[in-house]
């Protein structure tokens, strides 16, 4: 059971060795958020046996290039396995991220999913371009292969030597900190066709050919133009990850029924992938679950729609549900709608036979701080409060707000400070009550 947490962005300074030491926050720019507090930590370790950093693992913050261009950054050489020997950065800038964010969940007593390895979005656009400069020419599928593979291999590398310094998995197996990778994430079209006659990766369709990511559009597929590069990442984290960490593939909409197809496709494509030798070794592509972000609402998909696409995905792997939040316009609508959820979904649990539902990730802490606070309804375009998720905020500092601008109006929601607490809602205990 987990929760989607949020540590901070920020510049961190540390004291002692870097894989153990302590990491505090450089006060000179940024803020700390939730996760980064000891008093968060342990509320969490009481709910939940995992989590997952909602933005501090993505490659925009692993990278820090933040205005997209590395062109500047210190490089040195990379020989890939593909035959490319090609120029890379000499490091990630947000290493101290991965560091920090272990060493926290380690004191917490928690396990993590790893979000994410390889996306259209939050990723710089230096990445994919000439010398890593933002207004260079795409470059090659060659040369983008073995950046790809750098990276993956870079981030996989660091959290293995923070394992080692911190002694984590050293004596079974199961045992690693990171627990399952999101290696590739969102890569399925929006408005995808049937996958045996039509386009149904994202940047294929007639909208989206060639469009950057923040328009609907995929940096890799205008240079691959097929799923070759949703192949590639499985195996780079096969060659990298050690054997009995979960590799996922990570999508939203995924109940949907251009969608749910689309998804299958992917995932039996993964899964028959062939071998290449990396590092000297035969590596295939792993897959070993199917996540399903899962952000619904109260009414849609209807319990029997998200059902039918949950076992079509148990066909093929394990399932997580990796993200889940309701949009829904009170409290005990959304209290209705997580019975109705968790009801369903624990039928296809340790108990399942074959494939199984093994994680089931609540995305955010409390109600105030979702980012669907506000949701809109699709159909009249109305903004209203949402009730997501399965804590609320009470606010004993009032001091951080976030505006918020409701069709009705405009509230300022509480944000968390130290002294403020959360208090369990009725979705909570409909969670509970469901069990």
């Amino acid at each position: 059971m987990g929760l989607a947490v949020e540590y901070g962005n920020f510049g961190l300074k540390y004291t002692g060795d870097k894989y153990t030491g302590t990491y505090t926050h450089d006060k000179s720019w940024g803020t700390p958020n939730e996760f980064y507090y000891s008093e968060v930590q342990q509320g969490i370790s009481k709910h939940a046996n995992t989590i997952t950093l909602g933005n501090e693992l993505k490659p925009q913050f692993l990278l820090q290039w933040w205005d997209g261009d590395g062109s500047s950054q210190t490089k040195t050489t990379f020989n890939a396995s593909n035959g490319q020997k090609i120029q890379v950065p000499d490091k990630l800038n947000g290493e101290a991220l991965i560091y920090a964010t272990l060493n926290a969940a380690k004191k917490s007593g928690v396990k993590m999913r790893g979000h994410v390895l390889t996306w259209h979005s939050q990723t710089p656009e230096g990445f994919f371009r000439e010398n890593y400069s933002k207004n260079g020419n795409l470059v090659s599928k060659e040369v983008m292969t073995a950046r790809h593979e750098w990276y993956i291999k870079t981030v996989l590398e660091c959290v293995a030597e923070w394992e080692k310094a911190n002694r984590v998995a050293e004596k079974e197996t199961g045992n690693h900190l990171i627990w399952a990778w999101d290696v590739v994430n969102e890569a399925m079209a929006d408005d995808a066709s049937d996958p045996s006659t039509g386009s149904w990766l994202r940047g294929s369709t007639a909208g989206t050919k060639d469009k950057d990511p923040a328009n609907g559009g995929s940096r890799w597929y205008e240079i691959y133009k097929n799923e070759e590069f949703i192949i590639n990442a499985f195996r780079f984290a096969n060659a990298y990850a050690p054997a009995d960490v979960k590799l996922c593939y990570n999508d939203y909409n995924e109940y949907q029924s251009n969608k749910t197809p689309a998804i299958e496709k992917i995932a039996n494509l993964i899964k028959a992938g062939s071998a290449q030798t990396i590092n000297g070794k035969s590596v295939s592509p792993r897959l070993d679950a199917i996540a399903m972000q899962s952000h619904v609402g109260s009414s849609w998909p209807s319990i029997t729609e998200y059902e039918n696409a949950l076992k079509k995905f148990l066909a093929i792997a394990d399932v997580h549900v990796s993200e889940l939040d309701i949009s829904a316009a009170s409290s005990s609508e959304a209290a209705t709608a997580y019975a109705n959820y968790f009801k369903m979904l624990k039928k296809y649990g340790k108990n399942y036979s074959g494939n199984k539902i093994t994680c089931v990730t609540i995305w955010g802490i409390n109600n105030e701080s979702s980012w669907i606070n506000p949701s809109t309804n699709y159909n009249t375009g109305e903004k209203y409060k949402s009730y997501p998720l399965l804590f609320t905020i009470v606010d004993n500092v009032a001091k951080t707000k976030k505006e918020v601008q409701y069709t009705s109006g405009t509230e300022f929601l509480p944000q968390y400070d130290l002294g403020d607490t959360y208090d369990t809602n009725n979705s909570f205990w409909a969670v509970i009550n469901s069990h």
